[in-house]
């Protein structure tokens, strides 16, 4: 796989007039996510719905964490259980979320962490399970913050370019982005990859949001899901990574610093790194 570090995020404000730049110590302040103050990570304590853990996005997003079977690859492995991702988005209505897949979910609290929780799938049936708010996985709140996780951004663009003996050689992609087209377009030019990208891996769109979750959606496979920090929130500066050997492109492990300015609803994801001796640079355009 290709070991990139990642070393710049660049992401872009919303459309407010000349006269309201909504500046926070001289960081532009985007909408405020939608659902802020109902977000939360919520780890289910039984296995009965086959549910691992529940997210509430601040952005109007949701994410479950299914249990499934481990593939025969993996089972060398110690940790032989398995998760799939369940991306969507919810209303929220008198204490009820409605999920986009036809699932409802409701939390009663029964402590300062803990909740009673009701699930009602699609078809009607309903399952009563605990849960417990997973503290581990909350970042530092701020303007910063509010900022990355307004949007679940989404592929334009991708840029790619390189110097290779002592010439840069580029090209830009249209979004969504298959890395097999990146790939042939690296040994076209520089050599061949280590890693092997498989032809229709397509990504669609990069999720941060307040709690800690980093994700990578495709199109046509399961999303990379990890985790994400802030380094310094100062200067901008964050880390993020995913764990999942099966899936995770280390492409998209590394360092990152972010800032925001006034394009409207634009960010500017910059990946550099060095492969087989080649500088190596990407930078997504995100709306």
């Amino acid at each position: 796989m290709v070991a990139l570090a990642v070393t710049a995020f660049v992401a872009c404000g919303d459309d407010d007039d000349d006269n309201n730049n909504n500046q926070n110590n001289g960081v532009v302040q985007l909408t405020t996510p939608p659902y802020k103050n109902e977000a939360k990570v919520v780890n289910i304590t039984d296995n009965e719905a086959g549910i691992k853990q529940l997210r509430i996005m601040g952005n109007g997003s949701y994410m479950i964490a299914s249990i499934v079977e481990p593939i025969a690859a993996r089972e060398t492995r110690a940790d032989l259980v398995d998760f799939t991702y369940d991306f969507g988005t919810f209303t929220y209505e008198n204490g009820v979320f409605k999920f986009s897949n036809g699932m409802t979910v409701a939390f009663q609290p029964t402590g300062s962490n803990t909740f009673d929780i009701t699930i009602t799938w699609k078809g009607g049936t309903t399952i009563k399970t605990t849960g417990t708010i997973d503290t581990s996985k909350s970042v530092t709140p701020g303007v910063m913050t509010d900022n990355l996780c307004s949007h679940a951004w989404k592929v334009e663009t991708l840029y790619a370019a390189c110097k290779f003996n002592g010439k840069k050689v580029y090209k830009e992609f249209a979004g969504p982005t298959d890395l097999f087209d990146v790939k042939k377009w690296f040994e076209d030019n520089v050599g061949t990859l280590k890693d092997q990208f498989e032809a229709g891996t397509v990504i669609e769109g990069i999720y941060f949001d307040a709690n800690g979750l980093f994700a990578i959606n495709y199109l046509n496979r399961h999303d990379d899901v990890g985790i994400w920090r802030w380094s310094d929130m100062n200067v901008g500066n964050l880390v993020y990574s995913w764990n999942n050997a099966a899936t995770a492109i280390s492409l998209f492990t590394g360092d990152a610093s972010v800032s925001f300015s006034k394009n409207p609803d634009t960010c500017l994801l910059t990946l550099k790194g060095n492969v087989d001796n080649t500088d190596l640079e990407f930078i997504f355009t995100l709306k």
